[in-house]
């Protein structure tokens, strides 16, 4: 049986193969990997992640690599993340509850600029802008959920060694709080303007919110949180937990902790 670090070393290699592959020799490999992905768990496949990082492999490469690899793994990590039973209460199910609602208004903020598209006027609009309106404020409020990750669940991870990978998500974090924002700010600026310029300047930041945060929260949901869980010892949740209470919380107040306010 191969050891762990050999089967790391072995997990490298074939992602070091995935990053210097040419475009068409990309689907044999990608083939010959499906084999490695399957029997490797998010944290394994993370830790991997971060020596070739450490080894030299820059994180914006390790990153579009990320987004290869995840690929091939879609399915199997949507099996391994279900299996996870936890209460509500945990910092985890708190998370991932929050995510669906995110992932709801998401869809709406779509549907807000299909609609906005059928437009030409801001008072045609009217309706439509008003939901932006909310959609965006809603959208910063979310900034309480990435906080929560930053200072309550990266901080332990980075104790048990696990670096680059909170690294790689907070730098998405700092991306998706500036489009976040010029979003908020065209939202509630709109009618100031020229409707078609506006028009223009909302749609590409809702095009990349709704693709890229959408694909963010399924390396969470599957990859982070999962590993997450496998790194911290059981009894760190609670302060965990803690740490979620005192900073607050965007979509909902948890259950247990509207009870306790009664």
């Amino acid at each position: 049986m191969k050891s762990l670090k050999d089967a790391r070393e072995e997990l490298k290699k074939v992602l070091k193969r995935l990053h210097e592959a040419k475009p068409e020799e990309l689907g044999k490999i990608k083939e010959e990997a499906a084999k490695y992905f399957k029997e490797t768990d998010p944290k394994e496949l993370a830790l991997a992640e971060q020596e070739l990082i450490q080894e030299g492999t820059p994180r914006a490469e390790m990153k579009r690599l990320c987004d290869v690899h995840l690929d091939m793994m879609k399915e199997q990590l949507k099996v391994s993340a279900k299996s996870i039973n936890l209460p509500a209460s945990h910092p985890i199910s708190i998370l991932k509850d929050e995510h669906k609602v995110i992932k709801r208004n998401l869809k709406k903020l779509k549907r807000t600029l299909e609609k906005l598209k059928t437009c030409h006027s801001f008072d045609e609009a009217r309706g439509q802008v008003n939901i932006l309106k909310e959609l965006s404020h809603f959208f910063l409020e979310t900034e309480k959920h990435h906080q929560r990750e930053e200072d309550a669940i990266f901080p332990r991870l980075e104790a048990h060694g696990v670096i680059e990978p909170p690294q790689i998500f907070k730098e998405d974090h700092v991306e998706f709080k500036a489009k976040k924002r010029i979003l908020n700010e065209l939202a509630m600026g709109a009618e100031k303007g020229d409707f078609k310029e506006f028009l223009g300047a909302v749609a590409p930041i809702i095009d990349f919110l709704t693709k890229n945060l959408e694909d963010h929260i399924f390396k969470e949901d599957n990859i982070l949180y999962p590993m997450s869980l496998k790194t911290l010892d059981k009894n760190e949740w609670p302060d965990v937990r803690k740490s979620f209470d005192a900073i607050g919380y965007c979509c909902f107040a948890p259950a247990d902790l509207s009870k306790k306010k009664k």
